[in-house]
């Protein structure tokens, strides 16, 4: 897997209108580089996030050239310390949006690991209705080399597992301390069979990092959250509900 994923968040103050932005930014979107291959809205109380994939680096910077009016008219609003970016993808590729990016916004950028993998074609022209999760963990100091040596077992553990047929993609990264997990599932029940497939390996990491150092954040339609919350509400997981606006292009 070496796309490019945007996870944009903005921290709406209460009774400011914020989806009146929607339907603009998806006909910009649609209307724009062929390079997109999903994007849509989720919220989370008064919080929103964009979620977005792009093929490369060049995908991305022509899609912030098309909505940049209605991106600064949104942080204008809004106030841009209540807006913060997580950009992952190939070191490569993220080296060549580094210069480009607005050095007012606080934007975290994840070096996705080569092993990434990309199990299944994503989808083309249809509503996107899959399901993000998104676990980061903070590691602890002089252990990203032990964690890094664990990677292999849960690539094959997902490639190998029941769970593969319905994984869109699934792979590691380093922002400073932090590792993330990115991975796409095409339904809440896909996503449980990942869970199943790694079962037996997952405490490891969460218990070297410890409850508090463990962040999970799940995007998704609310019906498939709904079927997710049972498992993952303990775990302290932030569920984001996807607009159903959201596409693949």
């Amino acid at each position: 897997d070496t796309h490019i994923a945007l996870a944009v968040i903005f921290d709406v103050p209460a009774g400011e209108d914020y989806k009146s932005y929607f339907p603009k930014f998806y006909a910009k979107v649609k209307a724009g580089t062929k390079d997109t291959l999903y994007y849509g809205f989720a919220t989370c109380g008064n919080k929103v996030l964009c979620r977005e994939g792009y093929t490369n680096a060049a995908g991305m910077l022509a899609h912030t050239a098309e909505v940049k009016d209605e991106l600064e008219g949104m942080i204008k609003q809004i106030g841009k310390e209540k807006v913060k970016i997580l950009c992952s993808g190939p070191p490569s590729e993220l080296e060549k949006i580094k210069p480009h990016m607005d050095g007012r916004l606080p934007i975290k950028f994840v070096d996705l690991d080569a092993g990434s993998l990309l199990l299944n074609a994503f989808p083309k022209g249809c509503a996107d209705t899959h399901v993000t999760i998104l676990p980061e963990f903070i590691v602890p100091a002089g252990k990203v080399d032990e964690f890094k040596a664990g990677f292999p077992k849960f690539y094959a553990a997902t490639k190998n597992g029941p769970g593969a047929a319905g994984c869109l993609y699934y792979g590691f990264g380093f922002s400073g301390d932090s590792m993330y997990c990115r991975e796409g599932y095409k339904s809440a029940e896909d996503c449980m069979k990942h869970g199943a497939d790694v079962k037996d390996i997952i405490d490891e990491p969460l218990k070297a990092v410890g409850a508090a150092n463990f962040k999970l954040n799940v995007v998704g339609p609310a019906a498939e959250l709904e079927k997710l919350k049972p498992k993952l509400a303990p775990r302290g997981a932030v569920f984001w509900e996807l607009d159903a606006g959201a596409f693949w292009l």
